[in-house]
């Protein structure tokens, strides 16, 4: 108990440990060191913030600020008289960015009916390692807009343009078509590719983190229309051959047939047709017999083989 006493009687401030003088110039060289340390960090962020800003500001602008695409259209293919033979209308494409993309199986179920797609290859694909992908291509705008009212997050869509052919397949070898991303793949669409083709325009955006657009910040870059191109084709005349080279084709139960109409004086072609033929509005079941263009590959001499098709022109 008296040790006890003794070590409460004993006072802290006088322990051997505090009454030990360090120098003067340590105390002073460690406030130098500090003060030197702010000075650094306010210099730098004075040159980051205002002498060389451009680097944050990009890195700023990446987390929120996007530059959307503007769609484009594709020229007009018409007739020597105007008549339209191909013409591009606005269609919606749906795209996800399978990291920001999580979805209730609620959601998930509402999103492929209107895609029209099995609920687990849909879900399989929102659930892709990659950074972006396509759910689906050139849907009616009505369907897009359904889809937009959902307010999926990671969901978007973007404005593209699908080739519609008036005629169908009674110009179908003329004109051509195009594929998915509207290049031109035969024909008048293949062959004047760069001019039909339009240069798509940009628009800078913000969005929120679910990817939503919150603000416009203005468009950069407008897009630029392809041009319009106008053939020496006469489509009336390209009716009455095609509908003529169909019924001699059937009467004389031939494999096939073609036939192209001149003008005589300037050799511009008034009409061209093949049989058989495809629908360029539909070509799930195109076959190489069809895509063929006989009356420009195939070869053959003049002879009875061409009289019954002259002579339902002459009638």
């Amino acid at each position: 108990m008296m040790n006890f006493k003794g070590a409460r009687a004993h006072k802290f401030a006088e322990s051997p440990v505090l009454k030990l003088r360090l120098p003067a110039w340590r105390s002073r060289l460690m406030g130098l060191l500090i003060v030197g340390g702010f000075a650094l960090l306010i210099g730098r962020s004075f040159y980051l913030q205002v002498l060389n800003n451009d680097f944050l500001q990009e890195k700023g602008e990446s987390r929120y600020k996007r530059e959307l695409e503007i769609s484009a259209s594709r020229g007009r293919i018409a007739d020597r008289n105007g008549d339209v033979l191909a013409v591009s209308t606005p269609m919606k494409s749906v795209w996800a960015v399978p990291a920001e993309a999580r979805l209730t199986p609620q959601q998930t179920q509402q999103l492929a009916a209107l895609l029209e797609m099995d609920a687990k290859e849909l879900a399989r694909r929102l659930a892709s390692d990659k950074s972006f992908v396509f759910l689906k291509r050139q849907l009616p705008p009505e369907i897009g807009d359904r889809i937009a009212a959902l307010k999926l997050p990671g969901v978007g869509l973007d404005k593209e343009y699908r080739r519609y052919y008036p005629t169908g397949e009674m110009t179908a070898h003329v004109v051509g078509f195009t594929g998915v991303d509207d290049k031109g793949l035969e024909g008048v669409e293949l062959a004047f590719q760069p001019q039909l083709l339009g240069h798509p325009g940009s628009r800078s955006v913000i969005k929120d983190r679910r990817g939503q657009i919150v603000e416009d910040v203005g468009s950069i870059r407008p897009p630029q229309d392809g041009k319009d191109i106008r053939l020496a084709l006469d489509s009336k005349i390209q009716y009455l051959a095609y509908s003529h080279l169909k019924q001699a084709v059937s009467e004389h139960k031939a494999k096939a047939g073609g036939a192209v109409v001149l003008d005589a004086k300037t050799g511009e072609v008034l009409a061209l047709v093949n049989w058989p033929t495809y629908n360029p509005n539909n070509r799930e079941r195109l076959t190489g017999a069809q895509l063929r263009n006989r009356a420009l590959t195939d070869t053959y001499e003049p002879g009875s083989v061409l009289k019954p098709f002259t002579i339902a022109l002459a009638l």
